[in-house]
C-alpha cells in the first residue's frame, strides 16, 4: 500500500513524551517509503504505529504502519527510518479541516497596494482564516502577513472569499482561503492547528 507523491511530511507520536513530531517523508532510490524523524523522539522499531500523513491534496490520511530500526542521515538531527504501510485507517478531507478560535494579532498588507495595517485572526485552519482589520479589501484580493506558529514563522497569502461587518467600529470581517501555501509550511500550520483544537478541549 502506498500514499501520494504529493505528500513530504508526516505526524508521529514520540513514544517517550505521548506527543506528536513532525517527520520529513521521501521515497528512496530502491523505492522504500522512508520517514526522516528528529533524534530525540522516541520510535518504537518493530511495531505497528499510526502515522498522520499531511497530504498538500488529500488533507490528512492517517494509517497503520511498521517502521525498520533507524539509519543515519547526513543530518544529525533526523534518523531515516523505512515506513511500511499496512492499513489506511482514515482520510480527512481539507475541507473538513479542523478551524480554531484565536484572538492574535497580526501585520496584514494589502498585497496589489502595498497597505499595511495591524489585524486580528479570530480563527485559522489550515487552509483558511477569518481576519477582522481596518483595511478595505474584496473578493479575491490577497492579504499577505506572518503567522507564528509554534516555532514556526509562516508566510500566508489569504485570497478573501467573504466581506463582513464587525462590532469594532471602522473594522471589517475577511474569510479567507490560503494560496501558494507550501507543503512544508501547510504541514507546520497543520500541526499548530492541531496542538490548539487539543489544548482547547481539554478541562
Amino acid at each position: 500500500m502506498s500514499i501520494p507523491s504529493s505528500c513530504k511530511t508526516a505526524e508521529l507520536f514520540n513514544a517517550a513524551t505521548g506527543q506528536k513530531v513532525v517527520a520529513g517523508v521521501s521515497v528512496s532510490p530502491t523505492g522504500n517509503l522512508m520517514l526522516a524523524v528528529p533524534v530525540n523522539c522516541k520510535v518504537e522499531a518493530g511495531k505497528q504505529v499510526n502515522v498522520n500523513f499531511l497530504d498538500s491534496v488529500l488533507g490528512v490520511v492517517t494509517c497503520r504502519c511498521v517502521l525498520t530500526a533507524p539509519l543515519a542521515t547526513g543530518d544529525k538531527r533526523f534518523l531515516a527510518y523505512r515506513c511500511q504501510v499496512l492499513e489506511r485507517l482514515a482520510q480527512k478531507q481539507r475541507r473538513e479541516d479542523i478551524k480554531v478560535s484565536l484572538n492574535v494579532r497580526v501585520n496584514v498588507m494589502m498585497d496589489s497596494t502595498g497597505v499595511r495595517a495591524p489585524a486580528a485572526v479570530r480563527n485559522i485552519s489550515a487552509s483558511g482564516v477569518y481576519l477582522v482589520t481596518t483595511l478595505s479589501a474584496k473578493p479575491k484580493d490577497l492579504l499577505v502577513f506572518e503567522f507564528r506558529a509554534g516555532d514556526a514563522l509562516i508566510p500566508l497569502a489569504a485570497e478573501v472569499l467573504r466581506v463582513e461587518t464587525v462590532p469594532e467600529q471602522g473594522h471589517m470581517g475577511y474569510g479567507c482561503r490560503f494560496v501558494r501555501l507550501s507543503p512544508r509550511h501547510e504541514a507546520q500550520l497543520r500541526s499548530y492547528v492541531f496542538k490548539e483544537e487539543r489544548g482547547q478541549r481539554k478541562p
